[in-house]
């Protein structure tokens, strides 16, 4: 582990633990409470826990190539109506990928589309509570948040800009004047971003982002870094 990594997981473990007796307050601030948070990743799920929520979503302790996340939020009661099944690394189009990750978790999968449950042990823990979860969305109140990583291209990029949500962010590494992006000023390597769920703050303000504000933050910063990693990386 290195002290970069040191530090954010020390970040972390205090903020959860502060997050039992501050999340009630911070959530005052929300016009809706009953929020549906769609996530690529485990974003949503510490956005939950920062207010003191219940989870109203399945898209806890988890994560989703792009191509398929994308395609997941264009038809989303579709798939969310869809059984879950499971099917091993081998099974999976992504399996060079979770080979390369030693992925041993469950992989579920709606129809055509992937999901890595990466903080579950077993696919009757994994079934249970996407289930569960899934009863639970509330349809007249959800957002949805992207990132550009894993195997995330342009093409995902413009995709998602044009989902018919109302409230919807997206976190990427360079400009692609799409109007839902916010660029990310934290590490990141050869297009994917890394740590934007640990430090899933840093550049939104994830309250104005459900109450359908003006919700980023820090973006004249995250410019001035972006333009020096692209420098370097030249």
């Amino acid at each position: 582990m290195t002290y970069r990594e040191f530090i954010d997981a020390a970040r972390v473990k205090i903020r959860e633990r502060m997050n039992i007796y501050l999340g009630k307050y911070r959530n005052r601030k929300l016009l809706n409470k009953n929020v549906t948070i769609i996530s690529n990743n485990c974003w949503g799920g510490h956005v939950y826990r920062y207010l003191g929520m219940e989870y109203l979503s399945p898209t806890i302790g988890l994560y989703f190539f792009a191509n398929d996340y994308v395609k997941f939020c264009k038809n989303l009661k579709y798939y969310i109506s869809q059984e879950l099944q499971f099917i091993s690394v081998e099974e999976s189009k992504h399996r060079e990928d979770l080979y390369e990750r030693n992925t041993t978790c469950p992989i579920g999968i709606l129809d055509d589309v992937e999901i890595i449950f990466l903080h579950y042990k077993s696919e009757e823990e994994a079934l249970e509570k996407w289930n569960r979860r899934s009863n639970r969305i509330n349809w007249e109140n959800v957002v949805v948040k992207f990132s550009e990583q894993n195997h995330c291209s342009t093409k995902e990029i413009l995709d998602f800009d044009k989902l018919p949500y109302d409230r919807k962010i997206m976190f990427t590494t360079k400009d692609y004047h799409a109007k839902s992006q916010i660029l990310w000023g934290g590490a990141c390597e050869k297009g994917n971003i890394f740590n934007e769920s640990v430090l899933f703050r840093e550049y939104v303000d994830p309250i104005k982002f459900i109450n359908g504000e003006d919700c980023k933050k820090r973006q004249r910063y995250a410019e001035r870094k972006l333009k020096k990693l692209n420098k370097a990386e030249a």
